[in-house]
């Protein structure tokens, strides 16, 4: 929005403005529903953030639904032991993260809709050769107290009869530990923390996965109320939705996660496994033989091993030589749905369709003749059900006591559940929901392969960046589903005009990215042939959009570059962001190819870029101060009250740098950081010495903060320690910040200034009336003062609309108790209208220029 457009703006509501401020607040406070919820270290599903509060994909979940309906929630650290006993004592009202069992189910409350999938995997050193439940006989392991993997694994070492020592831990990270610490040597987690341990520690996963389970928030019996029904309600409602905050909570932890590689570990599970079922089996046709001399033995062990093949979750059969069934457990028998004595003589063509008994009998065929084990995926469909259902099947030829080959035996895993977990995964991590196109992930992988065929191969490829100029604003005038409808249709557009090798990405709001691999001439790479098909499909999208019934047409701007201009991906990057600003420079849609003139600017940006952080860090970068005057009131003395700091730069090869230039190049490369706590150090050290230029009264340093500055996590903590440091007041302190903070986020903006605040740091809003913020923010924040902009000040005497703003930002500042400065001044003429106008605070060059400390200290001594 220009300047003449905000005067008008102004303008239209000065006689409201002007109008005595009559503040009529009345509120009702609802009484908030108060919830104690336990938390255990438990990463990434549930802890404590750095802040203190929950987080985590359960704490994250339960805070979303909690503002939603105005609950309070007050976090309680305990193990996971200790929870369940708070919880049962009525200690705590909520305990995430709890899997639903018939103990549990006696005296807990549990929601319908699961919150969470999860899975339970046994984590090991290399060494211990753990890749099935057989080998942890004899062995120690660490397992959480009161946990359902202690329940379960208790039952299946009973089962195997094995001699394995369960350790129970007070939690996750003590059980790594005591397996680091030569303690246990295993360890049973959720595979979401285990995942987390591997990255960092010298244990490796194991093939042993159990336990799918479903996750829920538990309550005590009698103590619910209407709090489960709530979270019911709302997860339902989250889950119907694939774009609600629900699946983005997934998507972000998810993305600090290893990826999911189930088949790998589901082969060895399953081979092993079926090995050693097998040779059980082998024993239990020995048995037979003996029948009549050892019935009661043959029956107890008959017994033992069927609750064993029952317990296991996966299909177990024997088939014999004419591939009949001889021998089914109770999870084929749930899956047909018929008595085991029914299924018992039968072959795959009386179950399945025939498309599917073809394949099985194809597989159970080629183990017979090769008597090798086979082991792959299957996709099975039932009669009557068009349901695919995906198995993992491990199959091995079978013999008798006289080596004889008498069939086959299979155990099959439905890993469908697993496989959809794994798309959905994989979907999230890789491709944007809204355009199905791959997200910046995906693009810079494939960015990073291209790379590598061009060092191996020399193959030629382009990098095109596009952005879509103006979307704000027909996002503000259409509204975001129209605005939403066309990035559907530029990302359909866009994919249609792809070949096959090429690939294309929405990187953010408006931005979209596009790899093509280009082909060559010798050595010389096709550009022309490469222009004209760009030019063909910048044509394309620009052409009208039919979006909710009406004709839009839309401008494009296409930057490119090719591989060969640029010799790493962050040189690639940067080249074809330049190229892009360029091509946004014109007028209407425009290709712009990383040339000459970009080359030359990108190694100027490479060389300030360079010089900057040495400049950082030799601390070169130079603080002057621009004082700031008052007139009181009764008084024709004007005096100073304060300065502003601004920081300024001299490198001995590039001369005097424009913070015009160098600050955006320190906020595009993360510096800011690193600027701001320099230039509060050396403002922090010089304070003393302004303090005594102007001994009258206490004096003011106001420094500027950048947006991305102020919302840093650290920034308070950075603030105060430097303070504490330096031995400096916070009121000496006075923080400089822009109306764009207010816009990006006005509720962290004021929590952030509130903290602030207690230490004695004052606020002013810079250049206020030339951006976009809300006036009503002006009473919500603790704003100290307002910086009339200097384009209102320059014209003052010649334009009545800036006469006009500047009176109205004037009376809103005596309004609201706020006070008002204007910067800018170099005039008699200027000075005498504001302070005509009422102003009585002042800066700029008709009073001083911005100078060194030194200078400001000289020109003391002097008078």
């Amino acid at each position: 929005m220009t300047v003449n457009y905000l005067r008008l703006f102004i303008l239209r509501y000065i006689r409201y403005l002007l109008i005595p401020f009559a503040v009529v607040s009345a509120s009702v406070m609802a009484q908030e529903t108060a919830l104690k919820v336990g938390v255990y270290h438990n990463p990434p599903k549930i802890m404590f953030g750095e802040d203190g509060e929950l987080s985590g994909i359960h704490g994250d979940l339960l805070t979303l639904i909690a503002e939603r309906h105005g609950w309070q929630l007050i976090p309680v650290e305990c193990e996971w032991d200790e929870c369940l006993h708070k919880l049962k004592s009525g200690d705590i009202d909520v305990m995430p993260d709890v899997a639903k069992t018939p103990a549990r189910d006696e005296w807990m409350s549990f929601h319908t809709e699961y919150a969470l999938l999860s899975w339970s995997q046994i984590y090991a050193d290399e060494k211990e050769g753990i890749t099935s439940l057989l080998d942890l006989d004899n062995k120690k392991v660490a397992v959480l107290r009161g946990s359902v993997q202690q329940a379960y694994l208790r039952d299946i070492i009973a089962s195997f009869e094995l001699s394995t020592e369960l350790l129970p831990v007070n939690s996750f990270t003590e059980g790594f530990e005591a397996v680091n610490n030569q303690e246990a040597d295993a360890v049973a987690t959720n595979q979401f923390f285990g995942n987390q341990q591997v990255a960092t520690r010298k244990i490796e996963m194991t093939p042993i996965m159990f336990l799918p389970n479903k996750l829920y928030f538990a309550m005590r019996q009698g103590n619910e109320g209407e709090v489960l029904d709530t979270i019911d309600r709302d997860i339902r409602q989250l889950k119907a939705d694939k774009h609600s905050e629900y699946y983005q909570i997934i998507k972000n932890w998810s993305s600090q996660q290893q990826r999911i590689q189930i088949p790998v570990y589901v082969w060895w599970l399953l081979g092993l496994l079926a090995l050693g079922l097998c040779i059980g089996l082998l024993f239990n046709y020995e048995l037979r033989k003996k029948v009549r001399e050892k019935t009661s033995e043959l029956k107890e062990n008959k017994q033992r091993l069927d609750i064993i093949l029952s317990s296991v979750d996966a299909y177990i059969f024997i088939k014999n030589t004419e591939l009949r069934y001889e021998y089914v457990n109770q999870r084929v028998v749930d899956l047909f749905g018929m008595d085991a004595s029914d299924i018992i003589g039968k072959d795959d063509y009386d179950l399945f369709d025939k498309t599917t008994a073809d394949e099985l009998v194809e597989l159970d065929k080629k183990v017979l003749s090769t008597r090798e084990r086979s082991a792959q995926a299957e996709v099975n469909y039932l009669p009557g059900d068009k349901t695919p259902h995906h198995y993992w099947s491990v199959k091995v030829p079978l013999y008798n006591a006289n080596d004889e080959l008498v069939g086959v035996c299979g155990i099959s895993t439905d890993v469908s559940e697993y496989k959809q977990m794994k798309e959905e995964l994989d979907s999230l991590a890789y491709f944007d929901p809204l355009t199905g196109l791959g997200n910046r992930r995906f693009m810079l992988d494939r960015l990073r392969q291209g790379l590598k065929r061009y060092t191996k191969e020399h193959s030629e490829g382009a990098l095109i960046l596009l952005d879509i100029d103006h979307f704000k604003h027909l996002n503000d005038r259409r509204g975001h589903g129209v605005g939403d409808e066309l990035l559907i249709q530029f990302g359909q557009r866009l994919e249609q005009e792809l070949r096959q090798q090429d690939d294309a990405g929405r990187l953010n709001s408006d931005e979209f990215m596009v790899f093509l691999q280009q082909p060559r001439n010798g050595n010389y790479v096709m550009v022309e042939e490469l222009r004209e098909r760009l030019t063909t499909l910048l044509n394309k999208l620009t052409a009208p959009y039919v979006l909710d019934g009406e004709e839009e047409q839309v401008s494009v701007s296409m930057g490119v570059v090719l591989l060969s201009d640029a010799a790493s991906e962050k040189e690639i990057l940067q080249a074809v962001d330049l190229a892009l600003t360029q091509a946004k420079e014109a007028s209407g849609p425009h290709l712009q190819f990383f040339n000459a003139g970009l080359q030359r600017r990108f190694a100027h940006q490479q060389a300030l870029l360079s010089a900057l952080r040495k400049a950082i860090t030799e601390e070169a970068l130079q603080v002057y101060y621009q004082p700031q005057y008052e007139r009181m009131s009764g008084s024709n003395q004007i005096t100073c009250m304060g300065y502003e700091a601004l920081v300024r730069w001299h490198d001995d090869e590039l001369g005097w740098i424009s913070p015009g230039e160098f600050i955006p190049l320190a906020e595009s490369e993360g510096l800011m950081r690193s600027v701001h706590k320099l230039v509060v150090k050396k403002v922090l050290a010089d304070t003393p010495t302004l303090h005594t230029l102007s001994p009258e009264k206490p004096v003011r340093v106001a420094i500027n903060v950048s947006a991305s500055q102020f919302k840093h996590s650290k920034f308070v903590d950075d603030m105060n320690q430097q303070m504490k440091v330096a031995g400096v007041s916070g009121s000496a302190i006075e923080l400089e910040i822009t109306e764009s903070l207010l816009i990006d986020d006005i509720e962290q903006t004021a929590k952030t200034m509130h903290e602030l605040k207690e230490s004695g740091i004052t606020f002013a809003l810079d250049d206020f009336g030339t951006g976009y913020a809300s006036l009503g923010y002006l009473k919500e924040l603790p704003l100290n003062r307002l910086k009339i902009d200097q384009s209102f000040v320059q014209d003052l005497t010649q334009d009545s609309n800036d006469t006009a703003i500047v009176q109205t930002i004037l009376a809103l500042g005596r309004s609201l108790e706020i006070e008002v400065i204007a910067e800018g001044i170099e005039t008699d003429e200027q000075l005498a209208t504001l302070e005509k106008l009422g102003c009585s605070q002042f800066q700029g060059y008709y009073f001083s220029r911005p100078e060194p400390l030194h200078a400001l200290t000289n020109a003391k001594e002097t008078t």
